[in-house]
């Protein structure tokens, strides 16, 4: 069994990290723990970086604005924000809870309301 990432999936991640080189700030330390006025305008600048890419919630289909991510594509998209630290906890509830939840068990109305892309 070959457990190697596919050419694809090798581009795939060093796209990521090509995007992150220019779009992470200058200035950040990573630290994801720390309430304040500074990292919270962080954390929106980059989520609205990301959603120039689609990259908010990349793992939704495409019909609710994302990109249909693959599993592989997923783990390869969390990893390497992960490696750099990341500023992207801010919507663990909606864009990996109940997001989800909404596609797979919601109405067309609740789809609607919530999944706009």
């Amino acid at each position: 069994m070959d457990f190697r990432f596919s050419p694809q999936e090798e581009n795939f991640r060093q796209e990521i990290r090509d995007w992150l080189k220019g779009n992470l700030p200058d200035d950040w330390t990573g630290d994801r723990f720390t309430r304040s006025d500074e990292n919270r305008n962080v954390y929106r600048d980059f989520a609205k970086r990301l959603a120039t890419k689609k990259w908010v919630a990349p793992h939704w289909p495409v019909e609710y604005g994302g990109l249909g991510l693959s599993v592989i594509e997923q783990l390869i998209f969390n990893e390497e924000m992960s490696y750099a630290n990341a500023p992207i906890g801010y919507s663990t509830i909606g864009v990996g809870w109940a997001g989800p939840t909404i596609i797979v068990y919601g109405t067309g109305q609740q789809k609607k309301q919530h999944l706009s892309a």
